[in-house]
């Protein structure tokens, strides 16, 4: 074509269409292979499992309440409730955090040559890895592998609380095997770690209501032996004078007022104990994580049809780009410094 010529509109669409019709089959064939090549490599892509597990707290409802602390409103560990009623908050946090993440990707597993969880995280992210992730190189430490394997574990992992006050925990990985048991040991460490948290509540809640009692009781002895030393100071003196006599009324005043403190301070301690001894919460599973998971898997079919359409308008738009970089600065150029007359008056358009 003359370097010439200016393009119209509509010759510059004759133009691409020609050549477009031109090759035709090339584009055909590309996005032919596109398509497939797509669909090859989603098709070789791993299922998906999701484990779904249901978990449910039983307390002791008949317990004697105790006093409410500041540290059982923190924790949410007031006995007789649900998760959703005493850990709404924490039960969540807990089931991601990275204690109990780590502590999962710490357990070896006897059935997989003895590796740790950690280990077969990151084998497993690297056998799946994609064409836009790089490799994991596992840590020769053996606290960072761990550290890393709990990363991978908690991208994973999702922990709700549904609206029948049931702890809902799910788990995805490409493993079927490897799914139950990293399940399997979550449930287990937040299981112990709840009890744990609850038994050791009420511990402190015990020795607290322990060392109230024994401070009163000696605070209590230390008014007798202030009665006792006023009395002998005063046994040849007329104890029915003010001064003597409004001290000693003060003391019986103080030694009742705490003797009432002392009454209510013992049956805290006795509801705490009882609690030490009964308070332990019984975590049960509804829904256990066993087979059959929930599967995902990309389909193939839709893939295949995306990488020909991708195919198609790439090969195409490659094909016609010299065309649209040509008509681009000759447009550039006629905005820039007007319409340039052309060097004949009659030029054939053909396309080369």
């Amino acid at each position: 074509m003359n370097q010439d010529t200016h393009l119209t509109a509509i010759q510059f669409t004759r133009l691409i269409v020609n050549r477009l019709y031109r090759y035709r089959y090339v584009i055909i064939v590309f996005s032919v292979i596109c398509g497939v090549l797509l669909g090859i490599y989603i098709k070789g892509r791993p299922i998906n499992y999701t484990s779904k597990a249901t978990i449910f707290s039983l307390n002791s409802s008949n317990e004697t309440p105790t006093t409410s602390s500041a540290l059982s409103l923190l924790l949410g560990t007031e006995s007789g409730g649900s998760f959703s009623a005493e850990t709404s908050i924490n039960i969540n946090e807990l089931a991601q955090s990275r204690t109990i993440s780590e502590a999962v990707a710490a357990m070896p597993v006897p059935s997989m040559g003895n590796k740790i969880i950690a280990t077969l995280l990151i084998e497993e992210t690297n056998r799946y890895k994609g064409l836009l992730r790089s490799k994991i190189i596992p840590p020769k430490n053996k606290d960072d592998l761990i550290t890393e394997g709990g990363l991978i574990l908690r991208s994973a992992l999702t922990a709700s609380i549904n609206k029948n006050n049931s702890f809902i925990l799910t788990y995805s990985g490409t493993n079927e095997e490897l799914v139950k048991i990293i399940s399997y040991n979550l449930i287990d460490k937040i299981s112990a770690f709840y009890i744990d948290l609850k038994r050791e509540k009420a511990k402190h809640d015990y020795e607290f209501a322990s060392n109230k009692v024994d401070s009163l009781r000696r605070v209590l002895g230390a008014k007798d032996y202030t009665l006792i030393a006023m009395d002998k100071r005063t046994l040849f003196t007329n104890t029915e004078r003010l001064q003597y006599k409004v001290p000693a009324e003060n003391l019986v005043e103080d030694k009742l007022l705490i003797r009432n403190q002392y009454s209510q301070a013992v049956i805290n301690q006795q509801s705490a104990a009882y609690k030490l001894q009964k308070d332990t919460p019984l975590i049960r599973v509804l829904d256990k994580p066993d087979p059959p998971f929930d599967k995902q898997r990309r389909s193939w079919i839709l893939y295949c049809i995306i990488g020909l359409l991708v195919g198609g308008v790439g090969m195409a738009a490659l094909i016609v780009s010299k065309l649209l970089l040509r008509y681009t600065r000759q447009e550039v150029s006629r905005a820039l410094f007007g319409a340039i007359p052309s060097k004949t008056s009659t030029t054939t358009t053909t396309i080369s």
